[in-house]
């Protein structure tokens, strides 16, 4: 295939993958915003703050799924690329041994001190901890098979990996909180969520190859995890070390209140999350192939900008009173809040497309930029937090430092580039 036909056909997945991705995850959204509406209309503030802890601490968790879906689907790209499907299998089945042995760690790690976690956070109970900790194992295993579909560019089947975990927890969830079992009930939904599409996962990225293949060097494959563990350590500060904090510095009322901004306001990284999830497998088939990316980098970078612009604006304008009618008055002036954390997500956002992009090709120095940003962040959340603006403050700073950081890094490589290119010429 010549380059042009390659390039038109990239550009056709990717809009047809980014599209179907998008609806995914914009159905997703609405019913998890559908069930933390729910949560939020028949909890107190409260019990809200505790349950919408647990999905912090479910995306958190995240982090590792994510770093393993990542790379699964670095391996299945190239793989794919080099007509070699057989060898991406073997990667598959070897994370999935990593995946298992993961999520018992993180699974030990939840339930064993869970009374001292419930201390620490003012939880009501200690019990949401270990039902999320005995959910986290097939959180992690269907990680990787989700990197198989991503990889392999099927991203209709991987989509509807997104709307089956969406309706198990929506529907069990909400049975279970009104029939009064609250935030545990709440929990309960999360780790059913998981199983539901562990076995969902299993099912559709089942490969039909059994020809044998070369084996990839999992010591290969082990190093690149090192460098994707890098910039998902990044997101799982940056996405979460404010709730956290929140948590323990502020009212349990106040810590209500700051969760429902940012349950709210991360909804633009999230959403933003399936350009990135496209973009990944694509630019690494493309540097397999020697082909450039840099023009679908630029594109990304304006989309995901367009779609957090669009919806700190739209917060601005109604967010607070929306919040208002769904979730009660308590809510109900959180409009500039709301805008401004949507602003600061953003941000982070761009950064965090950049750095995958960067990661899909094997470089490493941006994902340490973006970790050198979400410490900056957690260093500046620990000095400053005594109210819910100091909060939201800190962070427009630390990422404004972060995307100022990443443009100096951009043009400086491009100096180098074309210093490089004049040479040759």
């Amino acid at each position: 295939m010549t380059e042009p036909a390659a390039r038109r056909e990239g550009t056709r997945a990717i809009v047809s993958g980014a599209t179907v991705l998008s609806i995914a995850m914009l159905l997703a959204n609405i019913g998890n915003y559908a069930l933390n509406i729910f949560l939020g209309r028949v909890l107190t503030p409260a019990e809200f703050s505790d349950a919408n802890l647990m999905v912090t601490l479910m995306l958190t968790a995240t982090a590792v799924a994510l770093g393993l879906e990542m790379v699964t689907a670095r391996y299945t790209s190239v793989a794919e690329a080099t007509k070699n499907p057989g060898a991406a299998d073997r990667v598959a089945r070897s994370l999935r041994i990593w995946a298992t042995a993961g999520g018992i760690l993180v699974g030990v790690i939840l339930i064993a001190p869970a009374q001292a976690w419930s201390e620490l956070f003012q939880t009501e109970s200690a019990l949401p901890f270990i039902i999320l900790g005995l959910g986290i194992p097939f959180y992690l295993q269907q990680s990787v098979g989700r990197g198989v579909m991503q990889g392999r560019l099927r991203f209709g089947l991987l989509a509807s990996t997104f709307v089956i975990e969406m309706l198990t927890r929506l529907g069990v969830a909400i049975a279970l909180v009104a029939l009064g079992w609250g935030v545990t009930g709440a929990t309960i939904g999360l780790s059913a969520s998981f199983v539901v599409t562990w076995l969902s996962v299993t099912i559709l990225a089942r490969s039909s190859h059994r020809e044998p293949a070369p084996a990839i060097p999992m010591r290969e494959v082990s190093g690149y995890a090192g460098f994707v563990s890098v910039l998902l350590l990044a997101q799982m500060i940056a996405n979460n070390s404010d709730v956290l904090i929140a948590k323990v510095a502020l009212t349990p009322t106040d810590a209500g209140i700051y969760s429902a901004v940012a349950l709210v306001g991360r909804a633009v990284f999230y959403l933003s999350w399936s350009i990135a999830t496209v973009v990944f497998p694509i630019v690494a088939r493309r540097h397999a192939g020697g082909s450039d990316s840099r023009r679908l980098l630029g594109g990304s970078i304006v989309v995901i900008a367009a779609i957090g612009l669009a919806c700190a604006a739209g917060a601005l304008w109604i967010g607070g009173p929306v919040l208002g009618v769904v979730l009660g008055p308590t809510y109900g002036d959180l409009s500039v809040p709301l805008a401004a954390y949507a602003i600061a997500t953003t941000m982070f956002a761009v950064a965090n497309l950049v750095a995958s992009v960067f990661l899909s090709q094997g470089q490493l120095r941006q994902s340490a930029i973006v970790l050198g940003g979400a410490i900056l962040q957690l260093i500046l959340l620990l000095i400053w937090h005594a109210d819910i603006a100091q909060l939201i403050v800190v962070q427009i700073i630390a990422m404004s430092v972060l995307l100022l950081v990443l443009a100096i890094d951009a043009i400086a490589r491009s100096r180098r580039t074309s210093i490089v290119e004049e040479r040759i010429a």
